[in-house]
């Protein structure tokens, strides 16, 4: 029987669920089947245009992972508009005018007033006016004059907040790309000022004890809530002008990560950009293949040992080498600043990762690319065939390779950069998109700049487990070694089945599922069989207690002493901690990022399958018991795809609030970055 479950406990993070051929994405079933793993040819797809997003819910600001500055400067709007509810008549009519600007803004508020007005014929049980309790804001009353003129200038500076975002949200291409940097600081000073003067009008009320967040209903987040998303905006604010006003050049690498050959970071890097930003703008966009900077990068560091068989050091293209990517970002511009290229000259103050996938969706917007010189077009659908072509051809002749993306990147700028105010919000959009699904990442040194992009889930950082933490945490990621771009054929499904038990502990299940959908027809570099080094990550106290699949890669190290080479200290702090179990040789056991990682090599030769199971056993925060909540949660890789079958079980004798059931099932073929499950036992009745 299919359980239908509330959408309420699915994290605002899993924002791309495909619905299952029943039009439900839940369901009860034993295991995930290994039929049908091939779908349409594997190169189309990798690129093809996704289906537009469903409608996203509205969820607590803590638990919100969207890009989409819009929707945070709207927060103070829904503030203002419940004031203007509950002041009363009198002072109402004087709102009536900014009220009214503000549903032509959103339809949501809208949707509020409709919901909450006065007189309007609902039930008033059902009213959000009930909250309101005279005798405890009786302060508002008797500080009417003082109040009402801190709510002017609270309703003036958001109002000014989002005028500076609708100016944002249609020229900001044209002011990126097209040298309008100091009007672009202007809007970003303008909004940082507004948001200050917000602050300081509730600061105002506040001494009244008349605090702007206590009027904000728990729909659009609690009163700290609000607070803290206003100072880490205004935190993002000053530390972005600051950097964009800076005298002299800025430096951020755009990296061009190849998904037909994995790391854990992503794709392989194949070609990067050093992009130069000057006055606010782009000033410069340099494209190289990745060996420009490989070949000055001469310092000599022992490589992770999966990557010794094919490196005698460890070099830039496989510095995306860590699932969390911050340490890879970090990796991957303190390598790039040792090289010949950069040393002593400057430093990269940020790194911004792209897959394949965000080329195709932004050749898809600007129209294909004609290339006379090479009687050749470059399209959504072949810009990554053509890549490679000419990458493999130029390998072999030993000539410069990615020339390509050197000579479609002007053209592309250029039309970004002249961009209609109608294309300007499909491209924003996009942007959320390939957050979301993980095929854009960024990373920026600045901590006030990091840690906005982290808390709205650009970072593609790992998810850190909290001490009090009652759930359950997964994360796979492959990474090819030596096998050619044969990723771009493997379609890969994850099982994850736990059974939560009465003592407090739980037994989980995981089954990773590969086919290669290569043929003999297809070019060599996609013919190689797939030989990846597989790792699931899972809570610190996992106990490994079953595994099958896999195979024994013998890897031979490229060089036969490591004399003279220094260990990198994160690599070396990760292998430190490797143990071998005698019961499960072909596992490798070690700590990374917080967690215990289970490590394996997995071999799919064309038209072949793999699979690798691994069981193990993880303690929950506390024993089960009635109303209690559990949190399940899933890390994608970037870069990465494939399908999910999630299967929760809950304690014998409990059942799962959400599937009125013992099984909590959920399943997707587009994960979002991170995928939360928030779930609630409760006991069976005789």
């Amino acid at each position: 029987m299919k359980q239908k479950v509330p959408k309420k406990n699915i994290s605002r993070t899993v924002s791309d669920i495909k619905a299952s051929a029943s039009g439900r994405g839940f369901s009860q079933k034993s295991r995930l089947a290994a039929d049908g793993l091939i779908g349409e040819n594997a190169s189309e797809k990798f690129l093809k245009k996704t289906a537009p997003l469903p409608k996203r819910m509205y969820a607590d600001i803590a638990d919100k992972k969207f890009f989409l500055f819009r929707k945070i400067f709207l927060i103070p709007l829904f503030a203002l508009l419940a004031i203007s509810l509950l002041w009363g008549a009198g002072v109402y009519s004087k709102w009536d005018k900014l009220a009214g600007y503000f549903n032509s803004t959103n339809g949501e508020l809208e949707n509020f007033i409709n919901k909450s007005e006065p007189g309007a014929g609902g039930n008033a049980s059902s009213s959000k006016l009930t909250i309101f309790d005279f005798i405890k804001n009786k302060s508002l009353w008797s500080n009417a004059g003082s109040a009402y003129s801190e709510f002017q200038n609270f309703s003036a500076a958001g109002a000014g907040l989002l005028s500076e975002a609708d100016a944002l949200g249609k020229s900001w291409p044209s002011l990126v790309f097209g040298g309008g940097g100091q009007e672009l600081i202007g809007h970003l000073q303008k909004a940082k000022n507004y948001l200050e003067l917000m602050s300081e009008a509730n600061g105002k009320l506040n001494s009244l004890n008349i605090g702007i967040g206590d009027f904000l209903l728990s729909q659009y987040g609690s009163p700290l809530s609000f607070q803290l998303s206003v100072q880490r905006l205004d935190d993002f604010l000053g530390a972005s002008i600051k950097w964009l006003s800076s005298g002299g050049d800025r430096h951020v690498l755009v990296l061009f990560e190849n998904s037909s050959e994995m790391r854990p970071g992503g794709g392989f890097i194949g070609s990067y950009a050093d992009v130069v930003f000057s006055g606010g703008s782009i000033k410069s966009f340099e494209v190289h293949d990745i060996n420009d900077a490989d070949r000055e990068f001469t310092e000599k560091i022992i490589p992770p040992a999966q990557l010794k068989g094919i490196e005698k050091g460890w070099g830039i293209a496989d510095s995306n080498w860590f699932f969390d990517y911050p340490l890879s970002a970090s990796k991957t511009i303190q390598f790039m600043e040792q090289s010949g290229m950069y040393s002593g000259k400057y430093s990269f103050d940020g790194v911004v990762a792209i897959s394949p996938k965000v080329v195709s969706d932004i050749l898809e917007m600007t129209g294909p690319i004609e290339l006379t010189d090479r009687n050749l077009t470059i399209d959504k659908d072949n810009f990554l065939k053509e890549i490679q072509n000419e990458v493999q051809n130029a390998q072999a002749s030993g000539k410069p390779s990615k020339k390509i993306i050197a000579e479609i990147a002007p053209v592309i700028l250029s039309r970004l950069g002249s961009f209609k105010t109608g294309d300007n919000g499909i491209l924003l959009q996009k942007i959320n998109d390939w957050i979301t699904g993980k095929d854009m990442v960024v990373y920026f040194k600045d901590t006030g700049i990091e840690n906005f992009l982290d808390f709205y889930g650009a970072s593609g950082s790992m998810f850190q487990i909290p001490s009090d933490f009652n759930g359950d945490y997964l994360a796979v990621s492959s990474a090819n070694i030596g096998s050619g771009k044969s990723d771009i054929f493997i379609n890969q499904k994850i099982f994850f089945k736990t059974q939560l038990n009465i003592d407090g502990t739980a037994s989980d299940h995981v089954e990773i599922l590969r086919e290669n959908t290569a043929t003999a027809k297809d070019p060599w570099w996609y013919r190689s069989p797939n030989e990846s080094y597989m790792q699931v990550f899972a809570l610190p106290d996992a106990t490994l207690s079953g595994f099958t699949g896999g195979f024994n890669k013998k890897i031979i190290p490229r060089a036969s002493s490591y004399s003279g080479y220094a260990a990198d200290p994160l690599v070396k702090s990760i292998e430190s901690t490797l143990v071998k179990s005698f019961d499960y040789p072909l596992v490798d056991q070690f700590k990374e990022s917080g967690k215990k990682v289970f490590g394996a090599w997995a071999k799919t030769a064309p038209g072949q399958k793999s699979d690798i199971s691994i069981d193990y056993s993880v303690h929950l925060f506390s024993v089960p018991s009635a109303g209690q909540k559990y949190q399940f949660v899933m890390d994608k890789q970037t870069g990465s795809s494939g399908s999910y079958d999630f299967e929760i079980y809950a304690p014998v004798g409990f059942f799962w609030e959400e599937s009125n059931s013992p099984l909590f099932e959920y399943k997707t073929s587009e994960p979002g970055s991170r995928t939360t499950l928030n779930l609630t036992l409760q006991e069976q009745k005789d």
